[in-house]
């Protein structure tokens, strides 16, 4: 069973990969807190466990960020050296261990945001897309059920959005995942229901976010390109996907821009380095700074959303 495997595939690579046991070391000291907006919370964390280089290096990059187009493609041009990308096989840690699903291979992330996070890597080095693989993105869904499976556009907060990859997380750490379930009925408004498929939308949640849940991929696809192919074309789409109660629950967030003015900010007192993706949007803020995780707070978070949802 896939799922058996990749609990199998991160311990070993805990046991016998040092930079991920040092990662994921380095994860237990963050420090997080939560911002309660009612009936749901949004979690902000600083975690240390992000940084790929050096803080000096760090700084550097963010500051030609702040000056780039406001989208992942440029970000990730920065962060890149002589062209290379860390998904392709042959420019990764020959330590780094996968398991092969077909034309995919799920990968241990060195970088986490999670206690147990894997990105899940197309072996070819084709852009971020969703469409074309949207069978696969629901496999992975439903052999990984204790799992959320989200996938960022390539404009709203793909780390590698020249390279077609999936991330995966044990699902009790997505907040909207939970708010699904606990949140008021008066939160969710009927868009489409059928009796194959119902997509909702929340509202009043600081950020757009709709559901699709069905038992059937082909529908959930048709609607997810019906009322959403615009963002899907800009690249401007987060979703988030687990399998619960023998249906795929899709998260989708649309997207106006990927950053807030926060992050080109000249004032650093006033500046904050948050690059919204499938994990904020989810309702868990990452910064890598403690400067920045003190500054967040409710009002931060509500502008912040207002200008990328």
């Amino acid at each position: 069973m896939l799922q058996e495997e990749v609990y199998r595939l991160f311990e070993s690579e805990i046991e016998n990969w040092q930079l991920a046991r040092n990662k994921y070391a380095d994860l237990e000291a963050s420090v997080s807190k939560r911002i309660e907006f009612g009936d749901f919370g949004i979690d902000v964390v600083c975690n240390p466990a992000r940084i790929r280089s050096t803080m000096v290096e760090v700084q550097r990059k963010l500051e030609k960020m702040r000056h780039l187009p406001n989208n992942s493609q440029a970000a990730a041009a920065v962060d890149s050296s002589n062209d290379s990308c860390f998904l392709c096989s042959d420019r990764r840690p020959k330590e780094q261990k996968s398991i092969v699903v077909g034309d995919f291979e799920v990968l241990v992330n060195p970088y986490p945001i999670f206690p147990i996070h894997f990105t899940i890597v197309y072996k070819k080095h084709i852009p971020q897309q969703i469409l074309p693989y949207f069978d696969e993105y629901l496999y992975f869904t439903r052999n990984l059920t204790n799992f959320a499976v989200f996938f960022n556009g390539a404009n709203c907060g793909a780390s590698a959005p020249f390279h077609l990859h999936f991330q995966a997380a044990e699902k009790r750490y997505f907040n909207v995942v939970g708010d699904y379930s606990t949140l008021p009925r008066r939160y969710f408004e009927t868009v489409e229901q059928d009796d194959k498929l119902t997509l909702t939308s929340i509202r009043k949640y600081l950020r757009k976010a709709f559901v699709i849940s069905t038992a059937d991929p082909l529908r959930a696809k048709v609607v997810l390109q019906k009322y959403f192919m615009p963002y899907i074309t800009d690249n401007m789409l987060n979703l988030i996907c687990c399998y619960e109660d023998g249906q795929y629950r899709i998260f989708v967030f649309p997207r106006k821009k990927f950053r807030p003015w926060q992050f080109f900010e000249e004032d650093p007192q006033k500046r904050l380095s948050i690059s919204p993706a499938s994990v904020e949007m989810s309702g868990s803020f990452v910064t890598i700074f403690r400067e920045h995780f003190d500054r967040l707070d409710a009002n931060e978070i509500v502008d912040i959303y207002s200008q990328i949802s």
